[in-house]
């Protein structure tokens, strides 16, 4: 629920917001938290509600400055029983009415007068959108940007904060007040309208200057939590980001005093300083900012944000000890640069520094006993603004002396039993101390010998002040002899020589001895052949402190059989049966058996004569662990000849390639050879058109070991001839369309069958074995086609290319030049264009009869005009046309009349030069008096002069000059011409 007190309340805000602060300024008759929500709803952008994020706790491990060894800075102050937490359902009723939205609660009386650029207060309220005000409360919700003459205010975070959310320890706003300081604590609180997905946490601490809580003399500081949201939905946020930023910093609410660390409207750590672009919320993560609002001043000092260390520390010598502090420049475009020193410390050094809107250093000492006492160590920050400002941080160091324990080392095996490392350690330890060991993590002072890693195992233990005695254990793993397990092997006699080491068991060693049955000392490669049965044993001897291990691998060779060597017959079917054993290689054992390839038992003898050729096996078993032997005998035989069965064959003379072979029957072996029925060897494929009918033999040899037998058969073929084709075209030529009679003058014995002629025009095929017309309509060169079928068959065809020529009807088309004719130039030639035509006759303008392709005729170049020219055609076959057009001669004039009378009577009132064969485009008629003025203009050629000046009255009578330019067609240039004319009235 959305609750803000009435705008009665407001008085000090009402002359100074601008127009976004009064559109968000309540109405005066608003008097309880349930209108106020009703009318703040206005502003809030409509949107989808994220799931809630879970809460991250707040680090309360460190709520004050820790001292001694590495110790951290922590500016987050948990609150305990000493805190007043504001009440959300009534507390925040400072406006009139309880709201736990935009409420503020106070006046709270402070004991003590803080300081803010120039007026002290001592009383403040605690506002629910994240900020502290002096002289009144504020509920605004959409922050500004400082300076603003509005508000007096430090605003840690000053955004839409609203408690009215749920959730378990969210929207706590705690405060407490000191006879020198201001605790205020807003944890866990969510943002308009209710939501609680995303929750900040923050703090501001005021003081008097004084309070050491603040240190380095300021007396403002800002610590922050988890940060997870910028924007309230009524400033126009979306799940808690954009619209509005939230605002950081301290204002005094006169437009000039002020301090600003940066305005901040999205998710991220991205930050550019306190005037730059928006930054991301997530910057100010674990982040705390102190200064002073004790001095006016233009410039403001840099400001410390963070340090590891608060004011003091105890080190100890012989351990490494660093320091850092941030610095952050709160005036646009300034750079800090830090420094440190630290001049008592004997090797105190700065590792890293960082100059910059954000500015960071880091330094490093290790103490030893020459520097046991106090010293002080100094940390600045300066910025290079006008005038130069600096902050300063003071640390006293208190070095102390670190008792020291005897170290120790020790080798160990590594599968011993575990060792107390305390008795490795010189002299005798205290119990009860702390073992670390050498990747930084704890360790008990139990060794595990194998597990654990090799190194420096770190011993501390309290020696009775504040630097702890430190002793150093160093253990290293000695790996154990490893000879592998034992086993057992057989070998045959005839085995190639081994080495026995790949034989053990387990994981060995290598680099061991060997000692054969006879306890020799030999390489480790056993040879079967002449080596001893027995035990043979492999030897490690490892680093002290670790014990010899031996391995023991127990050896049988017993003889071997043997069944001969692989060997591969080749032999005919007629051969006599043999023993198969007598073709393996060697000195062949008697005891084996013999399968075929498909594993059943065969007798030894083979018969040729009925055996199947394949590979056969004999297996020699063999005395274990020897294995089988066996041999591989691989037979083929040699098949008896055959030709196949005798065939026949008719076919065309024209039947193409025709392979005999396939007309065999019986399965007849390849590879044979042909002859013909002269006897001829041939390839086996017949060509009717070449071949003679007739048989035609196959003879096929008997191949390998059975070369010495043959087979024949035969394939009788009979080929029958093709018709002799021929026909006649009459006429075979002439113009079209041209009427053509075909003749069949084929031997009548080829006919009998079908006769089908394709005429080349198109035309569908048909049949006709004698006589016919046929017309082309079209000129063109036709090919005729005719196929004819013998009666028995046999198809051939006649195909005469050219056999009609048909040429196209002349035409009597023309062309002359020039066109048209022009003055100088008409003496035109005339060119007949028809290909085809033989005989021109030309008839020009009614009166000149010529002949032939191309004439000439010369006209008259002093008039124009369109002359008549006519030509007749005709072709080699007799065929005519004729064709008459007009040519054209083109003579440009111009005529001006002398006198005109314009007085309006209708009879010579306008002077109008008359033209011929000009351009229209390029015609410019202009008229001048006696004294040169120009009096009339006009670019139309249809247009004339009716007497009147420009200013449209007659003009007087008199003598008036024209001057006429225009361009002739067919020409390019332009032509003046000038003249006279006498206006009469």
């Amino acid at each position: 629920m959305k609750i803000i007190r009435p705008i009665l309340l407001f008085p000090v805000l009402l002359g100074c917001f601008s127009a976004m602060a009064q559109t968000l300024t309540p109405p005066p008759n608003i008097t309880n938290h349930f209108e106020y929500d009703a009318w703040k709803q206005q502003f809030v952008t409509p949107q989808d509600v994220e799931p809630a994020h879970p809460v991250l706790p707040i680090d309360t491990t460190n709520s004050g400055n820790e001292r001694g060894g590495s110790a951290t800075c922590s500016c987050w102050i948990t609150p305990d029983a000493s805190y007043t937490t504001i009440n959300n359902s009534n507390g925040w009723n400072a406006g009139g009415f309880s709201s736990s939205d935009d409420g503020s609660y106070g006046p709270i009386a402070l004991s003590f007068n803080f300081y803010l650029y120039g007026t002290n207060y001592t009383s403040a309220y605690i506002n629910i959108n994240g900020n502290v005000s002096f002289n009144n409360y504020f509920g605004i919700f959409s922050s500004t940007g400082f300076p603003v003459s509005t508000y007096t205010m430090v605003a840690p975070f000053w955004a839409d904060v609203d408690l009215g959310g749920s959730g378990v320890n969210n929207n706590k706003v705690q405060y407490k007040s000191t006879p020198t300081a201001l605790y205020v604590n807003w944890t866990n609180v969510g943002y308009f309208s209710q939501q609680t997905d995303k929750l900040n946490s923050f703090q501001v601490i005021i003081t008097d200057g004084v309070d050491p809580v603040v240190p380095n003399g300021a007396n403002v500081s800002f610590c922050y939590g988890d940060m997870q949201w910028t924007t309230g939905a009524a400033s126009n946020g979306v799940n808690g980001f954009g619209g509005t930023p939230a605002s950081v910093g301290a204002n005094k609410g006169d437009g000039t005093n002020y301090i600003q660390f940066g305005r901040f409207d999205h998710a991220g750590t991205d930050y550019d300083g306190p005037f730059g672009v928006n930054d991301g919320v997530s910057f100010l993560d674990n982040k705390y900012f102190t200064f002073s609002t004790s001095v006016s001043t233009g410039n403001v000092p840099p400001v410390i944000t963070g340090q590891s260390v608060c004011d003091s520390l105890i080190a100890c010598t012989g351990q490494q000890t660093q320091l850092s502090v941030d610095f952050l420049s709160p005036e646009p475009d300034q750079i800090t640069t830090p420094s440190s020193t630290a001049p008592t410390l004997s090797n105190y050094t700065v590792i890293d520094s960082v100059a910059g809107l954000n500015a960071h250093i880091t330094t490093q000492f290790t103490p030893t006993m020459a520097d046991t006492g106090y010293h002080v160590v100094t940390f600045q920050g300066t910025d290079n603004g006008n005038p130069v400002m600096t902050s300063t941080l003071t640390i006293i160091i208190h070095v102390l002396p670190s008792p020291q324990i005897d170290p120790g080392s020790l080798l160990v095996c590594d599968n011993d039993s575990a060792v107390d490392m305390l008795t490795v350690l010189g002299g005798s330890p205290t119990t009860g101390g702390v073992w670390t060991a050498p990747d930084g993590s704890s360790h008990s002072n139990l060794f595990i010998p194998g597990t654990d890693v090799d190194g420096d195992y770190i011993y501390v233990v309290g020696g009775g002040g504040q630097c702890a005695a430190t002793g150093t254990a160093t253990m290293t793993n000695v790996p154990h002899a490893d000879a592998g397990g034992d086993t057992t092997l057989a070998y045959c006699s005839w085995d190639y020589p081994d080495a026995l080491f790949p034989h053990l068991t387990g994981t060995p060693q290598s680099g061991g001895a060997w000692l054969d049955p006879n306890g020799v000392a030999f390489d480790g490669q056993i040879d079967p052949a002449t080596s001893t049965p027995g035990n043979y044993l492999y030897i490690v001897t490892p680093p002290t402190p670790c014990p010899n291990d031996t391995a023991s691998i127990a050896i049988a060779i017993p003889p071997a059989v043997y069944a001969g060597t692989d060997s591969s017959i080749v032999i005919c079917r007629d051969a006599s049966p043999f023993s198969m054993r007598s073709k393996l290689g060697g000195q062949v054992d008697t005891t084996g058996t013999w399968v075929n390839t498909l594993g059943v038992t065969v007798p030894d003898l083979f018969d040729p004569a009925t055996g199947v050729i394949g590979v056969y096996t004999y297996t020699v078993p063999a005395i274990l662990p020897c294995p089988d032997q066996f041999a591989v005998l691989t037979i083929n035989l040699d098949e008896l000849p055959i030709a196949g069965i005798d065939s026949s064959l008719v076919i065309c003379a024209n039947g193409g390639d025709y392979p005999l072979f396939p007309l065999l029957g019986g399965g007849p072996n390849v590879g044979g050879h042909w002859l013909d029925p002269l006897g001829a060897p041939m390839d086996g494929t017949l060509d009717p058109s070449l071949e003679l009918s007739g048989d035609y033999t196959y003879v096929v040899y008997g191949p390998g070991t059975c070369v010495h037998l043959t087979d024949t058969a035969l394939v009788n073929v009979h080929i029958d001839p093709l018709a002799v084709i021929s026909f006649t075209a009459d006429p075979d030529s002439g113009c079209n369309p041209l009427q053509v009679l075909f003749t069949n003058t084929t031997d009548s014995i080829y006919v009998g069958n079908s006769c089908v002629w394709d005429l080349g025009d198109g035309t569908p095929a048909f049949s006709n074995c004698g006589s016919f017309t046929h017309t082309y309509q079209d000129p063109g060169w036709y090919h005729v086609k005719l196929q004819m079928t013998t009666p028995q068959g046999c198809t051939n065809q006649l195909i005469v290319p050219g056999a009609v020529l048909v040429d196209p009807a002349p035409l009597a088309t023309f062309v002359w030049t020039p066109n048209p004719g022009t003055p100088g130039n008409s003496n035109i030639v005339f060119t007949a264009t028809d290909p085809h035509a033989v005989d021109f006759q030309w008839t020009i303008a009614t009166d000149d009869f010529q002949s032939g392709q191309q004439v000439a005729h010369a006209f008259t170049d002093q008039i124009g005009g369109e002359y008549p020219v006519c030509l007749a055609v005709k072709d080699r076959y007799g065929c005519v046309d004729t064709l008459c057009d007009s040519v054209a001669v083109i003579i440009p004039s111009l005529y001006t009349p002398l006198a005109f009378t314009p007085d309006g009577n209708g009879v010579n009132d306008i002077f109008k030069p008359y033209s011929a064969d000009i351009v229209a485009n390029d015609y410019e008629m202009r008229i001048f008096d006696r004294w040169g003025e120009l009096v009339f203009d006009t670019k139309d050629p249809n247009a004339g002069w009716d007497g009147k000046g420009r200013n449209g009255a007659i003009l007087p009578t008199g003598v008036y000059v024209w001057r006429i330019t225009y361009r002739p067609v067919y020409t390019a240039d332009k032509t003046d011409q000038f003249g006279t004319i006498t206006l009469l009235k």
